[in-house]
Formats: structure tokens, C-alpha cells, sequence
């Protein structure tokens, strides 16, 4: 997945930097509050946190949840009550004193994405134990949806347009893409619902959900509202220092990928950190490791 980069101002138009923000800021074990320009209270969203200098958890807030309800998505574990985000602001968000995303003297980054047509939703449901449809707001067809149980150690499961409804890859493990029926139940998104099965990571009966739904090539931004500013493809890697050239028509802040055929974690980049391939400027999800 990529979010790309843009810069103007216009009446009515929507902006990449009014949906995403990437900060970078250093915990005080406090209290803080992080300005990134985003409207998450007005507007809804999701903030993803990782501390930089220490091997801690990922923390992930979003705003359908509420405040101080964490999930961690380098683990298994059902959401839980922490002092992470402890409120979403019109510019912004405030922080607690938990010590993944806000521990004194950690260096930590921070992904903000907010809710809007053609980039981003944030989904709650029940899970009915039989295949269904979920509705999103997205307002075009996902190329990626991650989903989390919230009252179960279950498996993050991934649906990724590049594989299809038969296939699901796991954001907590570094697991090689499999299939079954039970996650997506073979059946790919709409612009309008997506599916899921039977099974306890997307579907078990009585279950609490939280899934993120990310737009691919929707257009919607931009002076004209026709530009794309996140898109979800693949590529084969050719092992070589000079690897294959991705184009995307515009600048990405945000790059996460995955090995789909293989054993391989996931790999965060952002333009923050250098947006390189050196080691100072690699974030994993699989390990709570750190640049």
C-alpha cells in the first residue's frame, strides 16, 4: 500500500496532507498532544503509533473504537484499555502515558489516516458465524482490508486485491499468503460491502470487529478530484540491489509490503524516516523490533 504525496489549495478539493499525516515526536511518559493537521474528532480515523528507539508493541486507536482502546497489531491479543490515545482532536490527538506509544525519551513515528471517500474507513460489526456482507463507506472498490477480532486472540486477517477473495495474509505473523474459505469466503469487495466467512479471525458468531478499508487508484483528490493518492499493487522481486521500479504517478509517504509467496515480514517505510531501504529507516510489524 502506498500514500502518495501532494500540495495545493482549493475550495472544495480534497488533499492528501487533510486524510494523511506521518510525525515523528519523542514520548515524555506523560502527557502530550501530537498536531499533525488531521480532523479525527469531526471526521473519524485511525492512529498507528510505533516507538523507533525500543522494541515495543505497535499501538493502533481508531476513533469507531474510542479513546484508550488498543489493539497491537505485531500480536494475537484482543483490544485492551490503555492510556495511549486519549483523545482525537480536530488537528490531532493526545497522548497518555503508555509507554509503547509515549515512553520517556522514545522516539516513535505515528500514521494518521483519516476517513474519506476513495482513501480510507474504519468499520465495526458483529460477526454472524456465516458468510455475509459488511458495509463501508469507501465509495469505491478496497485493495486492502485488514479486520481484527476484538474480543479474541485470533490472527489479523488481510484481504489484498493483488491475491483475491480466496486468499488472506496475516499482519501479526510472517506467514506466506494461504487460503480458505472462512475469511473472505472467496469472494472479493464492492464499492459498497465486503464479505467474510465463518471463521474466528473476520466472522465468529457473537465476535466484535474492527476492520481498515483502504481505497486503490479511486481518484477523489486533487484540484480536478480525479488524482489517486493510495494504491494497493504487487510486483515480483528479482533479488538484485537494483530491484523493480513500482510507478505509481505520484510521491507515496507511506509504503508497506509483504512477501505473499514466502516466509517474509512486513516492511514500513515513510518519508519521515528517509523513506530508504537502510536499516535506520525500517519499521517491521511481525517483530516489535525497531530502526
Amino acid at each position: 500500500m502506498f500514500a502518495s504525496n501532494t500540495s495545493q489549495v482549493a475550495n472544495d478539493a480534497v488533499f492528501i496532507e487533510d486524510t494523511f499525516a506521518c510525525h515523528l515526536y519523542t514520548g515524555n511518559g506523560s502527557t502530550q498532544t501530537i498536531t499533525n493537521g488531521i480532523d479525527l474528532s469531526g471526521k473519524g480515523g485511525l492512529v498507528w503509533a510505533k516507538s523507533r528507539s525500543s522494541a515495543d508493541n505497535h499501538g493502533l486507536y481508531d476513533t469507531a473504537r474510542g479513546v484508550e482502546n488498543r489493539l497491537i497489531s505485531n500480536s494475537t491479543a484482543a483490544q485492551s484499555t490503555a492510556s495511549g490515545v486519549t483523545a482525537f482532536n480536530t488537528n490531532g490527538f493526545s497522548l497518555g502515558s503508555n509507554s509503547d506509544v509515549n515512553g520517556s525519551g522514545k522516539t516513535t513515528v505515528s500514521w494518521t489516516f483519516r476517513k474519506q471517500p476513495k482513501f480510507f474507513d474504519v468499520v465495526t460489526y458483529t460477526g454472524t458465524g456465516s458468510a455475509t456482507t459488511i458495509a463501508h463507506n469507501l465509495g469505491s472498490v478496497p485493495g486492502c482490508i485488514i479486520v481484527k477480532n476484538l474480543d479474541a486472540a485470533t490472527n489479523w486477517a488481510v484481504y489484498h486485491r493483488s491475491l483475491g477473495g480466496t486468499y488472506i495474509t496475516r499482519l501479526n505473523r510472517d506467514w506466506a499468503s494461504d487460503t480458505g474459505y472462512e475469511n473472505w469466503a472467496n469472494t472479493d469487495p464492492t464499492s459498497t460491502v465486503f464479505t467474510v466467512g465463518n471463521g474466528n479471525a473476520t466472522n465468529g458468531s457473537g465476535y466484535n470487529y474492527v476492520a481498515y478499508v483502504f481505497a486503490h487508484d479511486a481518484g477523489g483528490f486533487g484540484l480536478t478530484g480525479t488524482d489517486n493518492v493510495i494504491s494497493c499493487g504487487s510486483y515480483t522481486g528479482n533479488g538484485s540491489a537494483t530491484g523493480p521500479v513500482i510507478t505509481l504517478g505520484y510521491e507515496p509517504q507511506w509504503v508497506m509490503i509483504k512477501k505473499t509467496s514466502d516466509i517474509g515480514n512486513w516492511h514500513m517505510h515513510d518519508i519521515m524516516r528517509d523513506m530508504s531501504v537502510t536499516s535506520n529507516s525500517l519499521l517491521w510489524n511481525y517483530y516489535r523490533d525497531w530502526e
